[in-house]
C-alpha cells in the first residue's frame, strides 16, 4: 500500500484533474443585484462568481485565475466581475466568513477581506475573523454591529435563493454573459477551470454578432 503522504497526493491530484474538466452547464439568468464588483459598470461582459470561502477550488480560482482575468479583461474594460456567496452546508464556517466579508464591504474593504479569507482558509473562528477586520483597520465597533445585523444574514440568504433559482449545484460557479435591465444572462460554468475556458467564453460574448 502507498504511504499516507503519497495516497494524499494521488487523491489531491485526482481532485484537481476532476475540477478542471470542462463543465459548461447551459444557459442561466440571474439578477445583477447590489454586490461587490470589480471593473467598469458599463463593461460589455459580466461574470458572476458564486463561491464558498472554505472551498479549495474557490481559493484556487481567487489565487490563480482571478488575477489573470483581472489583467486581461477587467483592467482593460471588457469585463465586470460580481461576487456572490454560496456557503455550502458541509462547510460550517463558510457562512460566518461570508458575513465578515459583507461587513468589510460596508467599509469599502470587501476585496481586502476576500483576499485575507482565502489566504487563511482554515482559520475562521470568530476571534480570527475579527482579527482580519482589525488587520484591515476597519472600525471594529461598526464591524461588530454589522455582524449582529440581520440584514447581513438576509444578504447571504438572498444569494442562496439565486443559487437555487439558477440551479447551481457546486462551487465555484461562474455565470458569464451580458447584463440587460438588471438581469445577467449567459453561460454557467461549474468548477475550477483552465484559463482557456474562461477566455473562450468571455470572447464569445465580446465578439459582435455577424450581420
Amino acid at each position: 500500500m502507498l504511504p499516507v503522504h503519497y495516497r494524499a497526493a494521488v487523491v489531491t491530484g485526482f481532485l484537481l484533474a476532476w475540477s478542471c474538466l470542462p463543465a459548461l452547464a447551459g444557459s442561466r439568468a440571474v439578477p445583477a443585484g447590489e454586490r461587490p464588483s470589480l471593473g467598469a459598470a458599463d463593461a460589455p461582459v459580466t461574470i458572476v462568481v458564486f463561491s464558498d470561502y472554505q472551498c479549495m477550488f474557490c481559493k484556487a480560482f481567487a489565487v490563480e485565475r482571478l488575477p489573470e482575468i483581472k489583467r486581461d479583461f477587467i483592467d482593460t474594460g471588457k469585463v465586470r466581475l460580481v461576487s456572490r456567496d454560496f456557503p455550502l452546508r458541509r462547510h460550517p464556517r463558510a457562512r460566518p466568513a461570508a458575513a465578515a466579508a459583507a461587513c468589510a464591504d460596508r467599509q469599502d474593504r470587501y476585496w481586502g477581506m476576500h483576499e485575507i479569507l482565502f489566504a487563511h482558509q482554515d482559520r475562521f473562528s470568530d476571534e480570527q475573523l475579527r482579527s482580519y477586520a482589525a488587520e484591515l483597520e476597519l472600525d471594529m465597533e461598526s464591524f461588530d454591529r454589522c455582524l449582529a445585523d440581520p440584514t447581513v444574514e438576509a444578504r447571504i440568504d438572498e444569494d442562496l435563493a439565486v443559487v437555487r433559482q439558477a440551479r447551481i449545484s457546486g462551487t465555484p460557479a461562474f455565470l458569464i454573459g451580458v447584463e440587460r435591465d438588471g438581469i445577467i444572462s449567459g453561460t454557467l460554468i461549474i468548477g475550477f477551470q483552465p484559463s482557456s475556458v474562461f477566455a473562450a467564453e468571455i470572447n464569445e460574448y465580446l465578439e459582435p454578432d455577424p450581420e
